[in-house]
């Protein structure tokens, strides 16, 4: 999906939203959340709870869900961790520095090597994967890792990169909204 798709999505979800405040929060705390809920249920869900819990992040995932129903372009292929960021992101910064985040997480996830969040398996190996896309972002991991995509290891993979994502958009809404008050 190109950005121009991305950044109309983050629009109506703004639209649909407004802009939410949240309490201050702890990196750490917010990727360790976001690693344990992960295993609850999916990606998108351990990124929203995780800012619900620690930051008090007002938008639940059930409304996450039925938004996503609504929003001018499907993004389901998209990596979850990604999309529950992009909802934290349009929400509680202005939409310019709301797009600049997106941009520095899209970066983040695709020339990084993850994951860097340590959980049940210690040594997990690393890997840039050039894509924010679900499938080709396991696919290009197993590929560069030799793991098997359908391996408790890529499981466990996609629990740390939803963790690093989480902390990510933490530091981003941080960085970006601290900028604004220093405009």
């Amino acid at each position: 999906m190109d950005f121009r798709r991305i950044a109309e999505n983050m629009e109506f979800i703004r639209e649909t939203f407004g802009e939410v405040e949240i309490q201050p929060f702890s990196d750490e705390k917010i990727a360790q959340l976001a690693y344990r809920y992960y295993w609850d249920y999916n990606c998108e869900y351990g990124v929203i709870t995780a800012f619900n819990d620690e930051a008090l992040y007002p938008i639940t995932y059930n409304e996450v869900k039925r938004v996503a129903r609504e929003l001018p372009h499907r993004w389901s292929a998209i990596c979850g961790a990604i999309t529950g960021a992009l909802y934290i992101l349009a929400t509680t910064l202005p939409l310019e520095r709301a797009h600049e985040g997106a941009k520095r997480l899209i970066e983040f996830h695709n020339r990084e090597r993850l994951p860097i969040f340590t959980g049940k398996i210690p040594n997990l190996p690393k890997a840039a994967v050039g894509s924010i896309l679900c499938r080709d972002s396991i696919v290009n991991w197993s590929r560069a890792t030799g793991i098997h995509p359908r391996s408790m290891e890529r499981a466990e993979r996609c629990a740390c990169i939803t963790a690093d994502i989480a902390k990510k958009c933490g530091e981003l809404v941080r960085e970006l909204s601290e900028e604004l008050v220093r405009d």
